[in-house]
């Protein structure tokens, strides 16, 4: 093989990378049962936060429950007020009764997960549930809601507060959807 050759056929390769990193990514879109999107914080094998908000305190974990993928989200505990990783999803007006199901563990310090009905911007009933043991763990919040047209969920992560010990709580596999 000459070199013309060898540039061809890098630039060949150059050019199928570039066509390929430039297809439709694929990433958890809502369906009709799961009101989330990004479920598992991946997409296409790299870790995401796509449609959620993040704290400064958060970064991305290998450490992932059976059957969570790749990656999970992990909060650091923070010095008051409460930082929040958090997603706003408009309800689903034919169900009442909404269930969120995720998986969690802490380190040192419990954190906790809060799903929070919106009407008008704000917050009409919250109910949530702390993340108490240290191995990975399903949790999940199930409660009642008068929702109408308009309102949202906001569903809200936190790895605790502390002034003195660092510590970090995991989560992954987060799910709301309406219970019939």
């Amino acid at each position: 093989m000459n070199s013309i050759e060898l540039i061809k056929i890098f630039a060949l390769i150059l050019f199928a990378l570039f066509i390929f990193s430039c297809a439709e990514e694929e990433t958890t879109e809502p369906t009709d049962e799961n009101l989330l999107i990004n479920t598992s914080f991946e997409k296409n094998g790299r870790f995401s936060s796509d449609g959620w908000t993040l704290p400064a305190q958060s970064d991305s974990s290998l450490d992932v429950p059976s059957g969570g993928g790749s990656f999970s989200l992990v909060l650091e505990a923070t010095q008051p007020p409460e930082a929040y990783a958090q997603i706003k999803v408009p309800v689903k007006t034919e169900f009442n009764e909404f269930k969120l199901t995720f998986w969690s563990k802490y380190s040192v310090i419990e954190g906790k997960a809060i799903l929070s009905l919106l009407r008008g911007g704000s917050i009409i009933k919250s109910t949530s549930i702390t993340v108490d043991d240290i191995i990975w763990k399903s949790y999940s919040i199930q409660d009642t809601f008068s929702v109408a047209t308009g309102d949202s969920f906001i569903v809200q992560l936190n790895a605790g507060i502390t002034q003195l010990l660092p510590g970090k709580t995991y989560f992954d596999l987060c799910k709301l959807y309406g219970v019939e």
